[in-house]
């Protein structure tokens, strides 16, 4: 019977599959001896055509991972010259637990735009953090994964915690202190902002926050697509899934307004909350696009073809341009609320450096563990009188008698709560 050119192809594919099957391992040269094709095509093909569907387990040794699920047609049409791109997935794949993960991320991502950008959807807001935050805590697991990583919580012995049968992962606040090296940049502010958010919204029904967030918002999703880019690459970005939101140009203030008067007290409670949290940052992260996005949306009417092609066009609001963004709002008319001063802007009472603390390491930090910090480092005189502050982290606040603190106190305990040492010192100090 005269040979095919599909035979070696064929005889390749049942090696495979056979390798698969029993678990074995094997090399260029054993394919090579299998099949009759020289080693050096043997390679070529495991490189570039094969690539997905081999794990290598040593030097030269590789495992079968997949090729079961692959029809033998489908394995043809893969090892033809010309390969059709219909025919395969061009998607860059990694072990089969990262790709599951990865997979989980961006449609708990695109669920959330389509939440926020469907006008039939109330809970739209916090429908969308809710999503974001799950997407990007499997996003972490992923980078994880791939990266040997074990994200799971362990007991004091070191067996892992349990829940409902499965291994307690790591929630999103310990997966953004193990994947940045510091927690002062825009990106990480945002998201520990809308995780702040969503612990204060999810025993409230307060729908109309679109206004309030949708530039932290908008932040929190181009930050996701930068790590996911620049973790797995320009394949899995969200770009050429989503299209520009219409938008409701006749939703005036007045019927904001009156929305909000019907839930005055929820919606009041969070503004308040976004505000003060605002606030207590340092400036340039509050007015950086990573932590909050501003853009102008301005009418562009196309006197030319090619200058219409395009129905909304965004310009980046950009605070290096002062001059260039005082015109565009010259333009539109654009209204900001007036800055009213405010007394002791930025300062912390006890409890809020507590609550901070304990938010940004992940550690429990009580007030009297503060208590004890301010005694243990001197910071602040023991009697209520100015004299003795150290200002840099603590002033006395005459008028209600009583001490407020720095953000700079708040970085320092940060610091000195992640050292165990130091935490043990501060936990155990006596007078």
């Amino acid at each position: 019977m005269p040979s095919t050119r599909n035979d070696k192809p064929r005889l390749a594919y049942r090696y495979l599959c056979g390798a698969e099957e029993a678990g074995r391992s094997f090399s260029a040269d054993d394919i090579a001896a299998a099949v009759g094709w020289s080693v050096g095509s043997c390679r070529t093909y495991m490189s570039k055509r094969w690539h997905f569907l081999l794990r290598q387990v040593s030097k030269g040794q590789y495992r079968a991972d997949g090729i079961k699920r692959l029809s033998e047609d489908a394995f043809l049409r893969l090892q033809a010259q010309r390969v059709d791109p219909d025919s395969i997935s061009l998607r860059p794949r990694f072990t089969p637990e990262v790709d599951a993960l990865l997979d989980k991320s961006r449609e708990a991502a695109l669920l959330g735009v389509q939440i926020y950008n469907n006008p039939l959807i109330s809970f739209r807001t916090p429908g969308y953090i809710v999503q974001m935050i799950i997407a990007h805590t499997a996003l972490f697991h992923a980078v994880f994964e791939r990266n040997g990583v074990s994200y799971w919580y362990n007991k004091p012995d070191g067996s892992p915690e349990i829940i409902d049968g499965d291994k307690r992962a790591w929630d999103i606040t310990k997966c953004l202190q193990e994947y940045y090296p510091t927690r002062t940049l825009p990106e990480v502010e945002n998201l520990r902002a809308m995780i702040a958010i969503r612990n204060k919204i999810e025993h409230r029904f307060v729908p109309q926050l679109d206004a309030l967030f949708s530039g932290k918002c908008q932040a929190l999703l181009m930050n996701y697509e930068q790590i996911l880019v620049k973790e797995f690459g320009d394949y899995f970005a969200l770009g050429t899934n989503l299209a520009l939101a219409l938008q409701f140009s006749a939703y005036s203030t007045d019927q904001q307004a009156v929305l909000r008067k019907a839930q005055s007290r929820e919606y009041e409670a969070v503004r308040s909350f976004a505000e003060q949290y605002d606030a207590a940052l340092d400036p340039d992260i509050v007015k950086d696009l990573r932590y909050s996005f501003r853009a102008f949306l301005i009418p562009k009417i196309g006197n030319h073809a090619k200058s219409s092609d395009v129905a909304i066009q965004y310009i980046k609001y950009d605070p290096d341009k002062p001059e260039e963004m005082a015109e565009y709002e010259k333009q539109i008319a654009l209204i900001r609320d007036r800055q009213v001063p405010v007394a002791n802007l930025g300062m912390y009472k006890p409890s809020q450096v507590a609550t901070e603390v304990s938010r940004r390491t992940g550690i429990k930090f009580s007030i009297s563990n503060h208590t004890s910090a301010w005694k243990l480092y001197e910071v602040r005189p023991r009697d209520k009188k100015a004299q003795g502050c150290d200002t840099q982290y603590c002033q006395f606040d005459e008028p209600f008698q009583t001490f407020i603190y720095t953000e700079k106190w708040v970085e320092f305990l940060c610091k000195k709560v992640a050292e165990p040492s130091e935490l043990e010192r501060i936990r155990n100090y006596r007078d």
